[in-house]
């Protein structure tokens, strides 16, 4: 059994074309509830700092709130792969092969995201919180340009645009 088959009930993996579409929503529902929860995490980060009373870390706290939303909503509402076939051509283990591969690497993104956002407990420096609400827009900014690629490799390889 393979590391998504333990984290993910259900999961089956895409090389089963007639179930990727489900693995994928799978996928998308696993990676959004990790998004929501580091977003909790994140709002009571953001109440200690309106505790703290430092308006100049407001705007950089807001900004990584909204792109957050954004990302989070992109996983959610993404189109769910490959339903196995595209204009009558079968789609090739190969390309299900290149959607896994991204959608593992969004996987780890979305978990190194969720340590720094953990990170962010006890930090009490103003530019050490200034640097590490950078560093989280940034990694956000990454998945952001990152869910892009994965629509353009649907598209590429005759993805089903419909969910």
């Amino acid at each position: 059994m393979g590391f998504w088959e333990k984290v993910l009930p259900g999961y089956k993996g895409y090389k089963e074309r007639e179930g990727s579409r489900n693995t994928d929503k799978i996928l998308r529902e696993y990676l959004t509830a990790k998004l929501k929860e580091s977003r909790s995490r994140y709002d009571d980060f953001k109440v200690e700092l309106t505790d703290r009373g430092n308006l100049n870390l407001f705007k950089p706290a807001e900004k990584v709130t909204q792109v957050l939303s954004r990302v989070t909503n992109r996983v959610r509402y993404a189109n769910y792969g490959f339903s196995g076939r595209w204009l009558g051509q079968k789609i090739e283990v190969k390309e299900l092969d290149q959607v896994h591969d991204f959608d593992k690497k969004l996987a780890t993104k979305v978990s190194e995201f969720e340590e720094a956002v953990k990170g962010l407990e006890g930090l009490d420096d103003d530019d050490a919180i200034t640097s590490a609400l950078k560093d989280l827009a940034g990694m956000l900014r990454d998945m952001d340009e990152s869910l892009n690629d994965r629509e353009q490799i649907l598209r590429t390889f005759g993805g089903d645009p419909e969910k």
